[in-house]
């Protein structure tokens, strides 16, 4: 088939003049989802265009990347005649690009990947049920974020810090995951941006003996810290997030992520986190007032790489995941809808 990828369309923070690439140069879980799923499918056989990530190297003969960032931009060219000869779009977008906007017949799905109701829920898919009830669904396709082995790397010896990667903001639980390392004794690395000031403040002053904040990382740094770690935090909490809503961890890119390379996870039970943590790692309950003795009883409970890079690629690598959406693609354009 021949798929259009339309990826959430920003620019860079560090530099305006340039967009967030597919996979991106830094902070952007939305743009590692996309880069996964361009790879399984292109691993099936299939023809993408990419819209939304201007600038993007492309992965391979099979991919062209759409000179399209801004929204007109991708509205037009989806209603141009080159969109004209695909097959399908399957929108990452996350209500940047409006269903109601594209040709008629043209066969649309979307993937949701933030918390709350998506803004056009027609055709979409969401990455975990506990999203899914939140957004008021009970019917529509449920597809977990893949994975890509080949993009992560393999560790099987650790190292003695446990790591926080993401934004750094209450709803992601970056304060409790700081509360988890001083209860455990260890030191936690924390890298992400941060835009809450006074949040990241309150970090430094109760845990600054415990926590190295290495701000926004990517590229070889990013694969280093996240192979590295003997685990990774993920306590997302139950709080008002950036959208008016009380915040439902959607899918968690980066537990995929650091499963990938063995490094297990410590998660609440928030959102997706109840569901797909188990596998690969602890839940522990939200909030932060952790004792000693439960932090360090949670770490030796963690399974060992080798089971939880095995656990990871069995459910989600990028090739499964890709025929599941495969499977999709066939019923949206053999006329199922949904919303």
């Amino acid at each position: 088939m021949r798929v259009v990828l339309v990826t959430m369309a920003l620019r860079l923070p560090t530099d305006p003049s340039q967009w967030i690439t597919v996979p991106p140069q830094g902070y952007a879980g939305i743009h590692w989802i996309v880069a996964n799923q361009m790879d399984g499918l292109l691993e099936l056989g299939h023809e993408v265009f990419l819209l939304g990530a201007p600038g993007t190297t492309p992965a391979s003969p099979a991919v062209t990347v759409v000179d399209a960032g801004d929204i007109e931009d991708m509205h037009a060219w989806l209603n141009g005649p080159e969109a004209s000869t695909v097959d399908v779009v399957h929108d990452f977008s996350c209500g940047q690009i409006d269903p109601d906007r594209l040709p008629a017949g043209m066969a649309y799905l979307s993937t949701h990947h933030l918390t709350g109701r998506p803004t056009y829920p027609r055709n979409c898919v969401y990455a975990s049920y506990a999203q899914r009830a939140q957004a008021g669904d009970d019917s529509a396709p449920v597809v977990r974020i893949s994975v890509n082995q080949a993009r992560y790397r393999f560790r099987a010896d650790k190292d003695d810090y446990l790591l926080y990667l993401g934004r750094i903001s209450e709803w992601k639980g970056a304060y409790e995951a700081a509360a988890f390392a001083s209860a455990a004794g260890r030191r936690l690395v924390m890298a992400g941006p941060s835009w809450e000031e006074e949040y990241l403040r309150r970090i430094e002053r109760d845990f600054g003996d415990t926590v190295d904040l290495v701000g926004e990382v990517g590229g070889d740094r990013r694969l280093d810290l996240l192979s590295r770690a003997s685990a990774i935090t993920v306590l997302s909490q139950s709080t008002m997030g950036p959208w008016g809503v009380v915040w439902c961890e959607p899918g968690s890119t980066v537990v995929s992520e650091a499963a990938a390379c063995g490094t297990p996870v410590v998660g609440t039970s928030n959102g997706c986190l109840a569901e797909i943590v188990p596998s690969v790692g602890v839940v522990v309950p939200e909030g932060s007032p952790f004792a000693p003795d439960q932090a360090r009883a949670a770490l030796a409970d963690l399974p060992d790489p080798s089971s939880v890079r095995g656990a990871a690629l069995q459910q989600w690598d990028h090739v499964v995941v890709a025929k599941q959406f495969e499977t999709i693609y066939h019923e949206v354009l053999a006329g199922r809808t949904w919303s």
